[in-house]
């Protein structure tokens, strides 16, 4: 078994994604999460934000009245999580390795997040450590992007420009292995403009091997639902995938 390593490669990116990613998503998952996880929950049930990014996400589910925690392997996102939902709790670790002393009535993890899991080890790493983490019978909520969505989205350069911050992304996806990359510079201004260079990937993994993995650490009730088919119509609805599964 590979020794884990933290992925924090977030860290730079955490002011820029704070102030300018991810709105249009939210919008457009929070109503998904909402039919297929929450739904089934008590008012006031725990849940678990896996790779919770900056939380905003979290935040949106803790004001449906849920007890929220959020985990990630970034530590500079997490400072804005704490800002962004300050009623939350979160903890520092890798998705493959985190422990954490409670178990919850509900676990997920959006905006592809485990497409950032290199390989199928890790996401049976992953998928053993949200079982563990869970009550009897609990819902585990994720999705994760396929091929084609890599092949648009994946091959491409881009560029965000504001007053503040500027950031260049530059992306190439590998068919053969399976492996999206994204080479990103940004400029930040506070007094003077500071550069960050710094690289970002995801792995597409392929669907039956997800199934297999959460099959192997103890799921079971495994549904998968294409993201246009519940209601996400938007360009992030494109080639994305919903797995429910339960404890």
């Amino acid at each position: 078994m590979n020794r884990i390593v933290r992925n924090n490669e977030y860290d730079p990116f955490a002011r820029i994604y704070n102030r300018h990613w991810g709105r249009d998503y939210r919008a457009e998952a929070f109503p998904i999460v909402q039919r297929l996880l929450l739904s089934r929950l008590k008012p006031h049930a725990e849940i678990l934000d896996l790779c919770c990014g900056t939380g905003q996400f979290t935040e949106m589910i803790r004001q449906q009245g849920f007890r929220m925690t959020g985990v990630d392997g970034s530590e500079e996102m997490l400072a804005y999580a704490r800002e962004n939902s300050p009623e939350s709790v979160f903890a520092v670790s890798d998705a493959r390795a985190f422990a954490l002393e409670k178990k919850f009535h509900a676990v997920y993890s959006v905006f592809e997040s485990l497409n950032h899991i290199p390989d199928l080890e890790g996401l049976v790493q992953t998928f053993r450590r949200v079982k563990k983490h869970l009550r009897p019978r609990a819902p585990f909520l994720f999705d994760l992007n396929r091929e084609p969505a890599f092949i648009l989205y994946w091959n491409t350069v881009d560029a965000l420009v504001e007053k503040e911050d500027v950031c260049v992304l530059r992306m190439d996806y590998d068919e053969e292995s399976r492996v999206g990359t994204c080479r990103m510079t940004a400029f930040c201004k506070d007094r003077t403009w500071k550069r960050d260079d710094f690289t970002l990937r995801q792995t597409c993994h392929d669907l039956g091997s997800v199934q297999e993995a959460l099959d192997q650490a103890g799921f079971r009730d495994i549904t998968l639902y294409d993201a246009r088919d519940v209601g996400m119509e938007g360009d992030a609805g494109y080639a994305r995938t919903f797995f429910l599964a339960t404890s």
